[in-house]
């Protein structure tokens, strides 16, 4: 028996349910195939979702645990930075909550979500695509549809399989849910002994509790364990006791996010914020974009490699800029030496830089920011770390 429907979304994360979301506004027939039995079950995230996503996607405001209206961070000798800003410009939110309320509006808007359906193989043909389910571990079942969506998350499989683009270079994030009191906003902090090149974090997501966590290029674990040894010196806090989870991040700009009758979207693309690791904004933007171009070709079934190259074009024209600044800027980071940090923190402390942050800075839009504080003379000799290909490009 083939199953068929007009659109596949393979994967049940944010970028996939809101394709089908908006897929299916649209009248289409689509259907959500996710292997986990449950929808945002063990996600490896802070939770930290800006506040232009809510407003921009019509996002449900029920998953929201706290607002993000000032945060610290902690240089390598303690010396710290405090930002606070007017309003509200995040919030940390439950991801079981926030990933099921997409699901239930691509539900309400006609979408089949099947759980327990892990896709194993694809194949586009001339009129249609094929796909091959293994269900509940051992029946299998092929699905038929006029185009797929790819939201597979950093399983990049199905990307090979269809000689599409994949992400080759990757961070690792790992974190826990830990009850103490704490301070009551984010803190960052950073160092070679925290974390080469990259950041720690302490988030509160209630009063007694908080998500702790890092970016690691390499050793994920042994430098959380360290971590959390210097967070808590006088703590008794048993990691073997606590539930740590952990999983690479994409790096990096993709090529190749469209095939024939196929689009890829979210992390699968390479469509993440590179400064700080995180997927939710720039997939639910990319996923509106490929959304609309599948709407728009399906009538007239124009959905080969070449009618669906648009696609591509259209979101690398909003966020390219982004994923580029970042990742370069991520490499200059790598350089830095601790003495360089603690630099560069009292500099923000007495420059004038926290200003120039509240006038450029944006949670999901970083780069001009980051450019901004590059043009600085306290800045300049930073560069001086970074090949000249790398200064180019940003």
């Amino acid at each position: 028996m083939i199953r068929e429907h007009d659109i596949i979304v393979v994967g049940g994360g944010p970028s996939g349910l809101n394709s089908a979301r908006r897929l299916s506004e649209q009248g289409l027939d689509v259907a959500v195939l996710e292997k986990k039995d449950e929808i945002g079950k063990n996600v490896v995230c802070t939770g930290i979702v800006g506040k232009e996503a809510f407003d921009r996607f019509r996002l449900a405001t029920n998953s929201i645990l706290t607002e993000v209206q000032h945060f610290k961070m902690v240089s390598p000798n303690k010396t710290y930075v405090l930002y606070s800003h007017a309003s509200p410009f995040a919030y940390v939110v439950d991801r079981e909550k926030f990933d099921n309320n997409l699901a239930d509006e691509a539900v309400s808007n006609g979408a089949v979500l099947k759980l327990c359906h892990e896709v194993v193989d694809v194949s586009s043909e001339k009129n249609y695509a094929n796909i091959t389910v293994k269900i509940g571990g051992s029946q299998f079942v092929t699905f038929r549809a006029k185009a797929i969506v790819l939201a597979t998350g950093i399983d990049t499989r199905l990307n090979k399989k269809l000689g599409l683009g994949y992400s080759k270079e990757y961070i690792h994030g790992i974190q826990s849910e830990i009850t103490f009191k704490q301070n009551g906003y984010p803190e960052i902090f950073v160092g070679k002994e925290v974390t080469p090149g990259a950041f720690a974090w302490v988030v509160p997501v209630s009063k007694e509790k908080a998500r702790v966590g890092l970016l690691a290029k390499k050793d994920p674990q042994v430098y959380f364990e360290k971590f959390i040894q210097k967070l808590f010196p006088d703590s008794s806090i048993d990691l073997s006791q606590q539930k740590i989870m952990s999983k690479p991040i994409a790096q990096g700009l993709l090529t190749k996010s469209y095939g024939n009758r196929v689009l890829v979207v979210g992390e699968a693309a390479g469509q993440v914020k590179t400064t700080t690791g995180g997927g939710i904004f720039f997939g639910l933007l990319c996923s509106d974009i490929a959304s609309k171009e599948v709407s728009r070709r399906f009538k007239e079934d124009a959905l080969s490699a070449q009618d669906l190259s648009a696609y591509e074009k259209c979101w690398k024209k909003e966020i390219q800029k982004e994923i580029l600044v970042g990742y370069y800027t991520r490499k200059i980071c790598e350089k830095l030496s601790d003495s360089q940090v603690e630099n560069m923190f009292q500099i923000a402390r007495n420059d004038g830089v926290i200003p120039l942050i509240k006038k450029k800075g944006n949670f999901d839009w970083q780069s001009e920011v980051i450019l901004a504080l590059a043009r600085r003379a306290p800045f300049k000799s930073i560069q001086s770390l970074c090949s000249k290909d790398s200064l180019n490009r940003i």
